[in-house]
């Protein structure tokens, strides 16, 4: 991080429209009963991340990581635009800082993953007390003493002291809070960093020995005079200190090129400030950071568990919306019954909830164990801490890396039910977790009515009510409220208690309302929250239009939970972006594998049918399931060749010929027919042969081997 000078703000800012979309914001905010979260204007982003870009050089303004084709970057609020959070966890701002949204002063370029990966809703001052009334703008924002290091305000070689291993350390508890904040130590920054500094060291190095050679001796004095007085190359803080360290024992050398350069003596003697605060402070902010429970999954391998001998899958970074609002990724799973999807939840879910809780679960390792291994393990690598949480088991138990919980953790089995005797909620977990329903499926689901009922007004208006209002898709005059201590919606002019509305309603209200009482210690809106959400065949219980649209409720309602879910219903894919679908199958050795991005194709634009007979389902067809049944057991048959079939399964082959012959499947013409069967060979043995491969390279290799047959053996008949 260095110091930037922003400049003026574009002129579109004095424009009719933008001044119009500050004045409805404040409109919205002071409007009397409003229960939906306030909704930000969104066309103006593209235009001020485009002026970002070229005033900041397309550099991340904290990390300086070049911005392009990998990382666009996004549009970050410096002060957060929906709720703060400082360094006390008992204290949440919840109505800053919306009001500065569209200030240009607010407005930060800034790369995805110190964004929406570390900074999120964090912006500490040195004290609570500080947090400015609603409304404040300009220089008395100052008064509020923020420990974010703002690099358009602040100095931040004053703060922050770059090595040239890479690493940064704090001058000051700004320095400190910034570095815990923004994650300015995450180790592909300090590799990349230590990158840069050992080019510049290695250019010096060539410079002292040819001091003389103006070649040699003009290109650095330009790159280094570009370092000092421009910000736009890459890591210059890092590359800025490496040179500081190199002119106190080369001073002479430099000086006899100081007429050819400009901007550089003065910069240089800044370097090297001093530490103002002592190691134990340092440490003690440091410590206060290790409390806040950041943390979502970036890779996990499971390694013989139930039936699964070895998996890895990736998932992806978190992304930002056209609205630049940051919202976690999902992982939905794909694959026939028996697979083992429920499976992978439980595996991640026993890795992540720590090892008091799984005491508590009280299970038998060996339901865990794949059998006839000696043991197993699962390791789950994350996006903001550097090694990997590890759950280890063998027939003598589980041994896990952790005590408690990284973040919330929650997850829910494919049986989820209301409170009914004999079926009642968890009365037995640890903080941060509510994991029993999916390991026992006689643990219920709290009640919504008891919980909602018992919150305080603001606990149910702030904090419930927009969540609800999100998942339910509620809008206009629809109102969410209470009456007697039962929770009404009121929508379409009716009036109608919770209990009244259609199962669906029901079924969706239950489990959003077990998520928000988990969620409920922590002290942000439930859209600031942070945690992993297990849930196993997201679709059960509910009506097929709500199965199409429950994964964009819950991504409105919690965009920063990581979801990670398994279903059969295609209609539950709605709502997800390509990559965040997972298809698990068995190979030729009949092992459990994973199909990803790469391999299978976009779904975000399919019909329903043609989600189902793609890659994604992989359903021969949309037909009934008796059909579908013999073309499976006629491609099992024509795989192996007709040379190796017995005469039990030449009968049954021609049996199944003829049944599909008679629904006209194999074709009607004699020509028809030699050609299907020439095509459903090379399908069924490419199958035997290679396991499974996804439809496109399945098509390609088999037009590519019928071309080849039919300009062969059945050239004549055709």
């Amino acid at each position: 991080m260095i110091k930037l000078e922003r400049g003026a703000a574009p002129s579109f800012f004095e424009s009719p429209q933008f001044i119009q979309a500050k004045m409805q914001l404040e409109k919205d905010f002071n409007e009397g009963g409003r229960q939906q979260r306030l909704k930000f204007n969104i066309s103006f982003i593209p235009r001020i991340k485009s002026y970002l870009m070229e005033n900041f050089h397309r550099k991340c303004m904290y990390c300086e990581t070049k911005l392009g084709v990998s990382d666009e970057g996004t549009v970050d609020p410096f002060r957060p635009r929906s709720g703060a959070r400082g360094l006390d966890k008992t204290k949440y701002a919840s109505t800053h800082y919306w009001w500065l949204y569209y200030e240009w002063d607010n407005m930060m370029l800034s790369c995805s993953t110190c964004n929406l990966k570390y900074k999120r809703d964090f912006f500490p001052l040195e004290d609570e007390g500080f947090r400015a009334a609603v409304g404040t703008k300009g220089e008395e924002l100052l008064n509020e003493r923020p420990l974010l290091i703002d690099p358009c305000l602040d100095n931040p070689e004053e703060h922050l002291s770059f090595s040239e291993d890479g690493t940064v350390s704090a001058l000051t508890p700004k320095g400190q809070v910034s570095i815990e904040v923004l994650g300015l130590n995450r180790q592909p920054l300090i590799y990349e960093r230590k990158e840069s500094a050992i080019d510049l060291r290695s250019k010096l190095r060539t410079l002292e020995k040819k001091i003389v050679d103006r070649s040699v001796a003009e290109p650095l004095i330009l790159y280094i005079d570009k370092l000092f007085s421009r910000s736009e190359l890459e890591y210059s803080a890092v590359q800025r200190a490496v040179f500081a360290s190199w002119y106190e024992k080369n001073i002479f050398n430099w000086d006899r090129l100081k007429n050819k350069i400009k901007n550089i003596s003065s910069s240089v003697h800044k370097s090297g400030q001093q530490k103002t605060v002592s190691d134990e402070k340092l440490s003690e902010i440091s410590e206060t950071f290790s409390e806040f429970k950041r943390f979502s999954i970036k890779s996990f391998k499971i390694v013989n568990f139930k039936s699964i001998k070895e998996l890895e899958i990736s998932i992806l970074p978190s992304s930002s919306t056209t609205d630049e609002q940051y919202r976690e990724s999902w992982l939905l799973i794909l694959g026939d019954n028996g697979i083992g999807k429920s499976s992978i939840l439980q595996a991640l879910t026993l890795a992540l909830c720590g090892a008091k809780q799984i005491e508590k679960l009280d299970l038998d390792v060996m339901d865990f164990l794949k059998r006839g291994e000696e043991s197993g393990c699962i390791l789950i690598h994350s996006y903001e801490n550097e090694g990997p949480i590890e759950l280890n088991f063998n027939k003598k138990g589980f041994r896990s890396s952790i005590s408690d919980p990284p973040t919330y953790i929650l997850a829910y089995g494919s049986t989820r039910l209301l409170p009914k005797e004999p079926i009642f909620p968890d009365s037995d977990k640890e903080p941060f977790t509510n994991v029993r329903n999916l390991f026992d499926y006689t643990i219920s689901l709290e009640d919504p009515n008891l919980w909602l009922g018992s919150l305080d007004n603001e606990e149910f208006t702030n904090r419930a009510v927009p969540a609800f209002y999100d998942v339910l898709a509620l809008r206009g005059n629809d109102k969410l409220h209470r009456t007697d201590g039962r929770i009404n919606i009121s929508q379409y002019n009716t009036d109608n208690e919770l209990e009244d509305t259609s199962d669906g309603y029901k079924t969706v209200v239950a489990l959003v309302s077990d998520i928000m009482q988990t969620l409920s210690s922590d002290l942000a809106g439930y859209h600031n929250t942070n945690g992993i959400v297990f849930i196993d065949e997201i679709g059960n219980h509910l009506h097929p239009r709500w199965r199409a649209k429950i994964v964009g409720a819950l991504r409105n309602a919690f965009p920063k939970l990581q979801f990670i879910v398994t279903t059969h219903e295609p209609l539950c894919l709605r709502g997800l972006s390509h990559g965040e679908v997972a298809v698990m199958v068995r190979d030729k050795n009949h092992e459990v594998r994973c199909i990803g991005k790469e391999l299978l194709p976009d779904h975000s634009a399919m019909s329903v049918e043609q989600l189902l007979t793609s890659d994604l389902f992989g359903l021969i067809d949309v037909m009934d399931s008796d059909v579908e049944k013999s073309f499976e057991e006629y491609y099992e048959l024509l795989s192996k060749g007709k040379e190796a079939l017995n005469d039990d399964e030449k009968i049954k082959m021609e049996g199944l010929k003829n049944h599909l012959q008679a629904k006209e499947l194999l074709g009607n013409t004699l020509r028809e027919q030699v050609l299907f069967e020439a095509i459903d060979t090379t399908i069924a043995q490419k199958i035997r042969e290679d396991g499974f491969k996804v439809q496109e390279t399945l098509k390609k290799e088999t037009v590519d081997y019928v071309k080849g047959i039919i300009q062969g053996t059945y050239k004549d008949i055709l």
